[in-house]
């Protein structure tokens, strides 16, 4: 409603009448007489009282810059509009007291407006700044858990907050005004008009420069709400998706819950300055807010006898666990195999399900192990081959059979096969390290894009093709048929690959069953599941310090001109393959998949690990490291005149009795580890290269110096902790020779450079790459 003024008249206005609008042209200004009034626009929501002049600052222009409307019942004296100037003059002369009042009011109007100014100037360089530091925190955890990250590109095209030419010592001034007397002001701005005036105008000069101000600061505030929280991709949603993330890997998340705490302190302040200084409504979703932070809340809440909540699921959440009703005869009757040999297996199943103890190892029991892992292999190849040729999508037994080896609803407990039936699969993208379950791998082998995995003796498809056909088991027809033969490639890997490891990725190899039963299973699948997220973030958390793990050296093959023969260094990941059981003992199986040096290597896991994965990725990374120095050092791995981890590592092992460096209590430990690794050389580095990750990367002495000599030089600790522990003289000696190793190779790539940048050679990015990895990491 719209207030009807009369002018040179008193008006009475009764409570949110607008009595001037903004944009409407510019009628009368008035005089509040009684009552409060509300000034808004985009960036000003101030309220003033009686005394204040309505409208008067408006008349620099044609139109209301202002609405102006009665926050309470008010009465308003309305005079015609005229030019700012012989409005002043007009107000003065008819009134000399009005002087004291305009000046004093108007002193008022700018001390709010200047508060104002300071909190919206202020959140914008404060907000500016918390997006630029929010996004690198956000980079930052998503990379310590291994997870790909978002770049919210949204927040480049903003460019940091420009404050206006507002001037400051005049705010000051009439500020300080705000603090004398009024009678003093009254009697000192009515004793001249010329005085009172000129106050006059340069206040509302003022005043309409920090309602400028005010406006555009509230402009780039609305601006900086877009990637702040308005966006589909905003840091909000990118890190709420982040800890959502990583609370279902089962990771760390302290840091990402306490940078999504700051996101939302920091959507709230501005909500609340926008609404209450800016007069302006951001319009949040805060029902979505609330849901997505009460459901990161709950996925890490524990109830009350100690159970993690995220594995209690709520009955929305219970999956009808009557779809998989007898599912042992749907897999039998979709695998095609003899009626015989489906009722045996079934018996077999059955017996094995009757058993009170089914980690017994009697005659019998490992009788009838034997004859279900027997079938169990033939009837896999079935179901994956037919499913794989059908056309329709894959029933849900059967799926859970191919991928996790599900194999009986009577063999699982309800509550596991609830949880079988909620695993989020939640595929990698364009995560560091391919996850593969045994369906997707097999699928991989059987369409060529992967090359079958080398048997339990050390031999790839063609090598053994080529030792069965000089053994006369195949002939030389025969070979060349099956080379390229995909469907042979599937068998190969089956029966070497899957079968060799599937026993020993249990963890008890006497007590082996190819499948998922309760009393195998740790108490929750949905927390021992391998996904994708999971693993990576444990390599990404342990190349946090041993950074060149997967790092090789190699020869540059692209053409740039200027650039003859060069070695390049290349991180190559290794590919994770998940069995379908629960186990225990994760594999390193190759440390390179074929011929070439920069072929990633292959991890084995159970899809069910029911131990520590920070724990195994050691162990398997240990192994990595000692496999690929031996395979790219071929004959000389072992030859301490061609130095290598392998070859030094060796020596010391070959000659500890004699090493000068080791006291008595040293050898006798070490031959003990030697003993408890029935003498194997790898697996007593494996044990050293542990205590190096575990401990001394911490600050902890725990090697011999020899070896801690050998381990800084070719297992280096990522920067900060070289930084770190290089404080103790016992590091600080034993990363002496990388240290000259590093500044030799930086040296080199100084001096190529130059010599590239004076001949205006175009480095190739992966020497660019290589030169970074030695000046920078």
């Amino acid at each position: 409603m719209k207030a009807e003024l009369k002018l040179n008249n008193i008006n009475q206005v009764i409570k949110d009448t607008i009595i001037y609008e903004q944009g409407d042209e510019i009628s009368s200004v008035s005089l509040v007489v009684k009552g409060r009034i509300r000034m808004s626009a985009e960036g000003t929501n101030i309220v003033v009282g009686s005394g204040n002049f309505l409208g008067l600052c408006d008349l620099v222009g044609d139109k209301y810059g202002i609405t102006y409307t009665a926050e309470t019942n008010a009465v308003i004296y309305a005079f015609p509009k005229m030019r700012l100037s012989k409005a002043v003059r007009s107000l003065v002369k008819a009134n000399k007291d009005y002087a004291g009042l305009m000046v004093a009011s108007f002193s008022r109007i700018i001390r709010e407006l200047s508060i104002t100014y300071e909190k919206i100037t202020a959140m914008a360089d404060k907000l500016y700044e918390f997006l630029l530091s929010g996004r690198t925190r956000y980079t930052e955890i998503a990379k310590e858990a291994g997870i790909k990250a978002d770049n919210i590109r949204s927040i480049d095209d903003i460019e940091e907050y420009e404050q206006g030419d507002v001037d400051i010592d005049k705010i000051m001034y009439y500020r300080a005004c705000c603090e004398i007397a009024p009678d003093i002001q009254k009697a000192y701005f009515g004793a001249s008009s010329a005085i009172s005036v000129y106050h006059v105008l340069e206040q509302v000069k003022l005043v309409n420069a920090i309602i400028a101000e005010c406006g555009r600061g509230t402009e780039y505030l609305k601006l900086l709400s877009k990637p702040l929280v308005k966006e589909e991709r905003s840091l909000y949603m990118q890190v709420f998706q982040l800890a959502n993330t990583v609370q279902h890997i089962g990771g760390e998340a302290g840091n990402v819950m306490s940078l999504f705490d700051d996101i939302i302190d920091y959507i709230n302040t501005l909500e609340n300055l926008m609404l209450d200084k800016a007069g302006v409504d951001l319009e949040i979703d805060h029902e979505f807010m609330e849901e997505t932070y009460f459901s990161l809340l709950n996925s890490d809440v524990k109830n009350d006898d100690g159970n993690d909540a995220d594995i209690a699921l709520t009955e929305m959440e219970y999956q009808d666990i009557s779809q998989l009703n007898n599912s042992l005869s749907f897999i039998l009757d979709y695998s095609e195999i003899e009626r015989e040999e489906a009722l045996d297996f079934e018996q077999y199943i059955t017996d094995f399900d009757k058993l009170r103890d089914k980690f017994l190892t009697d005659d019998d029991t490992r009788t009838l192990r034997r004859n279900i892992t027997k079938m169990y292999y033939k009837i896999y190849k079935k179901v994956f081959l037919k499913d794989y040729k059908s056309s329709e999508s894959t029933p849900v037994i059967i799926d859970l059979f191919l991928r996790y080896g599900f194999i009986s609803e009577k063999l699982l407990s309800e509550e596991l096969l609830e949880q079988l039936l909620s695993i989020d699969r939640h595929d990698v993208g364009n995560a560091s390290c391919m996850v593969y379950d045994m369906k997707q791998w097999l699928t991989e082998i059987i369409e060529g894009r992967k090359e079958p995995s080398k048997s339990e003796f050390d031999l790839d498809y063609a090598e053994s093709l080529r030792d069965r056909k000089r053994t006369g088991a195949l002939t030389e027809q025969q070979v060349n048929a099956m080379a390229d033969d995909r469907n042979a490639k599937f068998e190969f890997e089956v029966d070497n690959m899957f079968k060799a490891n599937h026993r020993i990725l249990y963890g008890q190899v006497s007590a082996f069953v190819p499948f998922l039963f309760t009393d195998g299973c740790a108490s929750s699948l949905l927390k021992t599941f391998m996904s994708g997220d999971r693993i990576n973030a444990a390599v990404h958390r342990l190349l946090q310090i041993d950074y060149s793990a997967f790092y090789r050296e190699g020869l540059y093959k692209g053409e740039a001109e200027g650039i003859k023969k060069e070695y390049i260094v290349e991180e190559v990941f290794p590919d994770f393959i998940l069995f379908p059981i629960a186990g225990s003992n994760p594999i390193m199986w190759q440390e390179i998949s074929g011929r070439r040096r920069n072929s990633k290597g292959r991890f084995l896991l159970p899809a069910f690990l029911d131990t520590d994965i920070d724990a195994a990725m050691v162990k398997l990374f240990g192994r990595f490291r000692w496999e690929l120095c031996r395979t790219i050092q071929g004959a000389a791995w072992n030859n301490i005149q061609v130095k290598s981890l392998t070859s030094e590592y060796s020596d010391f092992i070959q000659f500890y009795k004699k090493n000068r460096e080791l006291s008595e209590d040293k050898k006798d430990k070490l031959k003990m580890q030697i003993q408890k690794c029935r003498n194997n050389t790898r697996e007593v580095f494996v044990v050293d290269y542990e205590n190096w990750i575990k401990h001394e990367a911490h600050g902890g002495i725990v090697l011999s110096k020899p070896v801690r000599e050998i381990m800084a030089t070719y297992c280096p600790f990522a920067k900060d902790l070289r930084d770190s522990v290089e404080e103790q003289p016992l590091f600080r000696d034993a990363m002496a020779r990388y240290n000259r190793e590093k500044g030799k190779k930086t040296k080199e790539y100084d001096l190529k450079f130059r010599v590239w940048d004076k001949d205006k050679v175009d480095v190739p990015k992966e020497i660019v790459k290589t030169r970074d990895y030695y000046v920078e990491m």
